[in-house]
């Protein structure tokens, strides 16, 4: 169906959740890349009047039906992981190709994860016709551990992940500003043992946080897992084995809930199985793709989330070693959370018609 009859003036593409923030992301990345693509469709699984601005003019989003992926050769799947799990089938049965990017298919062994800057290759191998990518967690870490690794061969991490409130979607953003609407005019707050619980106390209690966000940080971000862990940390270091082909590095992740509304940022102290200097290390991060050192110890320059927001690169700084431990480096990273999934889910359907690609 790629290049055929139905599609004269490019393949047809398909946004399948096409309402939220994420999907505005999506179109607004679809605005400032190369257009190659014909028709476009707006698909949502909810009943919806909404429009999207789409290469500069409104479509509608038409109701998600079996019928509605007839002629369609990619489709950008934004639904959780049941909705993905169970339309993803239908459009491949269709003829689409599925760039998925919930959960839903992340983990299983016959569908590729792919980061476009790190393992583009991955994506001609997809028997089930569904192509991944990483969690936005795992895009903000796994391209800056890429370069690190072609270096200096990656042996171990140990992040600590800052995760947005935007991470269980609208919703969570919605209750951080709720919570901090209702604290700021107090001077007092967070002063005194309790007082910010008992100031959130008359709030709705539907919160997605398992404790206050607002005036706070909160060291869990998802479900349980054996051990002590928590099924975020478990799915950062399983999309970094999977993505960088390294089913054997050593990870330990602790992810903490913080009181930011749409970028992550993490804290990265990574072993190499090599010596390395830290210039080196600096020089290798400005020549990445879409990655910006902020390194300026004496400038106080720095990557932080508000800067790094509503942009598309990747910022690192605080690049430093320790003076007895030449194998390490300790670094700092912060990116968009939707223009970074947003960025890698258009790129990756790009692969798909890369000149001479055999992918198609």
């Amino acid at each position: 169906m790629l290049g055929g009859e139905n599609t004269p003036t490019g393949p047809t593409l398909a946004l399948v959740g096409a309402t939220g923030r994420f999907a505005r992301a999506v179109t607004q990345v679809l605005a400032m890349r190369a257009d190659c693509w014909g028709e476009v469709r707006l698909l949502s699984d909810r009943p919806s009047a909404t429009t999207l601005t789409v290469r500069g003019r409104e479509q509608n989003v038409e109701t998600l039906t079996p019928a509605a992926f007839a002629g369609v050769d990619v489709a950008l799947f934004n639904l959780d992981e049941h909705a993905s799990r169970h339309w993803a089938p239908i459009a491949v049965a269709a003829g689409a190709v599925v760039i998925d990017a919930s959960s839903g298919h992340r983990y299983a062994d016959d569908v590729p994860l792919v980061v476009p800057e790190v393992n583009a290759a991955a994506i001609k191998d997809r028997p089930r016709g569904i192509v991944a990518i990483p969690g936005p967690v795992g895009l903000t870490l796994i391209d800056a551990a890429f370069t690190l690794h072609q270096g200096w061969d990656l042996a171990g991490l140990v992040v600590t992940a800052l995760v947005a409130a935007a991470s269980p979607g609208q919703r969570g953003v919605d209750r951080l500003r709720l919570e901090t609407t209702a604290l700021v005019d107090d001077p007092t707050i967070g002063q005194q043992a309790g007082d910010v619980r008992a100031a959130l106390a008359d709030l709705p209690t539907d919160s997605p946080f398992p404790a206050p966000l607002a005036f706070n940080v909160i060291p869990w971000v998802g479900d349980p897992r054996e051990g002590g862990w928590t099924s975020l940390e478990d799915k950062l270091a399983i999309e970094t084995r999977k993505v960088l082909d390294l089913p054997d590095l050593s990870m330990a992740v602790t992810c903490v809930q913080v009181p930011v509304t749409s970028t992550h940022s993490l804290s990265v102290h990574a072993t190499f199985r090599r010596r390395v200097k830290v210039e080196q290390a600096q020089s290798a991060i400005i020549q990445a793709p879409a990655m910006v050192l902020l390194n300026d110890a004496q400038g106080r320059e720095f990557p932080t989330p508000v800067d790094a927001v509503g942009v598309d690169p990747r910022f690192v700084g605080r690049v430093r070693q320790a003076s007895d431990q030449a194998n390490t480096l300790d670094l700092f990273i912060c990116a968009d959370s939707l223009r970074r999934g947003a960025n890698a889910l258009v790129q990756t359907a790009e692969l798909l018609f890369t000149e001479g690609d055999s992918a198609v």
